[in-house]
C-alpha cells in the first residue's frame, strides 16, 4: 500500500479529485484553506500573502500508486502559471 499526499494551490480545486476518481482511487480526503510556505512562496490567506492551498490524502495499492503519481506528474506539467502542484508517496505498511 502507498499513501499519497498531495498538495495543489490553483483556481480550480477539482482538478486532483478529478485526476484521483479517473485513475480509480477508490477513496481520498480532501483538507481546505491550508497555509504554509515553500520553495514556491508563502500561502497565508492574506493580503501580503494571498492564496491556499488544498491536501489531499489517498491511500492505494501500490501497484496503481505509478499510474497515479504519472498522471498528477502530466497535471504538473500543464498547470497555468502560478499554480503549484507538489506529490508525495510513501510506503503505508498497515490501513485499517
Amino acid at each position: 500500500m502507498k499513501t499519497i499526499f498531495i498538495i495543489h494551490a490553483g483556481a480550480d480545486e477539482h482538478r486532483v479529485p478529478r485526476l484521483l476518481e479517473q485513475h480509480g482511487a477508490k477513496g481520498f480526503t480532501q483538507i481546505g484553506r491550508g497555509t504554509g510556505a515553500g520553495a514556491t512562496g508563502r500561502l497565508e490567506g492574506t493580503r501580503a500573502w494571498p492564496g491556499h492551498a488544498t491536501l489531499w490524502l489517498t491511500i492505494t495499492p501500490s501497484e496503481d500508486a505509478a499510474v497515479l503519481v504519472q498522471a498528477l506528474r502530466e497535471l504538473k506539467a500543464h498547470l497555468d502559471p502560478g499554480e503549484h502542484l507538489h506529490a508525495s508517496v510513501m510506503d503505508t505498511e498497515t490501513f485499517i
